[in-house]
């Protein structure tokens, strides 16, 4: 089940960047996304008895507040990246995140860093440079997005974590999507992209980035997770970037050079020695998985 969520995951970049050739925007997309996945939630809930609506208003307003905000800003970083940059080094890059939350945990939280840690983060840091390096483009809006989504889901995480442990998941995913679903409702009516897709494969994309890279692998997930242990699904969970640039590059033509692969390679082996160390939780619906 694991396994299925991280290769559902895997497909988001790739609606992403299908979703933009058939000519939907970003926020249009995005909204979409969360809207169609909100009502599945919704409905997913209720058929395991975990009515949203019985948790305690203080956790309804933290759940919606955390969809609203800090899941909407880094889905939008996320796929405004995604514009302009290749999806598989999106991808990579925004998997620096469990080594930013290792950063996060101990400057805020006090939490204790191994050796081993730090070789990570250092790893991890070093794959990003060298995944950049090797692209040969300037600094730009779009890099700075791409890097900014990592740092934006790492507050998700630690915040989501506290809320967390007193909710149920599933309840707590469909108000998460029900907030992110709204904000971007509002961001494409703002943005006059509050609007049913022009071609048949618009409504495809839209369907297929609500369906497989949200309600499914939100779903697929959060019924492994209790199987397999938080340990053995965060590692099972680093098969999603492998999905995402193999399909970039089957379905793209996306290509990484030499130095990149090793960058990559590099951020992957990180991700792996942080996830071992029972470091953070996954138990929270993604927005970049």
């Amino acid at each position: 089940m694991v396994l299925g969520s991280a290769t559902a995951f895997g497909t988001l970049a790739i609606f992403a960047k299908l979703g933009y050739a058939s000519g939907l925007g970003t926020e249009q997309t995005l909204a979409f996304r969360f809207l169609l996945a909100a009502i599945g939630m919704v409905a997913v809930a209720m058929v395991v008895g975990q009515n949203p609506l019985r948790l305690r208003r203080n956790q309804l307003v933290t759940l919606f507040t955390l969809g609203a905000i800090v899941y909407t800003g880094q889905s939008l970083t996320y796929f405004i990246a995604l514009r302009s940059l290749p999806a598989s080094l999106v991808v990579l890059i925004a998997y620096i995140y469990p080594s930013l939350v290792v950063v996060a945990g101990w400057l805020f939280l006090r939490r204790a860093v191994s050796v081993w840690h730090w070789v990570a983060l250092a790893g991890s840091f070093a794959g990003v440079a060298m995944l950049v390096g090797g692209a040969r483009f300037e600094l730009s809006w779009a890099l700075v997005l791409a890097i900014a989504s990592p740092t934006i889901y790492t507050g998700y995480i630690l915040i989501g974590e506290r809320v967390m442990s007193s909710v149920p998941a599933v309840a707590a995913s469909a108000v998460i999507m029900s907030g992110a679903g709204l904000a971007f409702c509002l961001l494409a009516a703002l943005n006059h992209e509050l609007a049913f897709p022009r071609n048949v494969s618009g409504w495809a994309v839209a369907v297929g980035i609500a369906l497989f890279p949200t309600m499914v692998a939100i779903s697929l997930f959060l019924a492994g997770l209790p199987r397999v242990g938080a340990a053995r699904a965060a590692l099972l969970s680093t098969w999603e970037p492998v999905v995402t640039v193999l399909l970039a590059v089957v379905i793209l033509g996306d290509r990484l050079s030499i130095v990149q692969v090793i960058g990559g390679v590099l951020v992957l082996l990180s991700v792996i020695v942080v996830q071992a160390a029972h470091l953070w939780r996954p138990g929270l619906p993604n927005a970049m998985k």
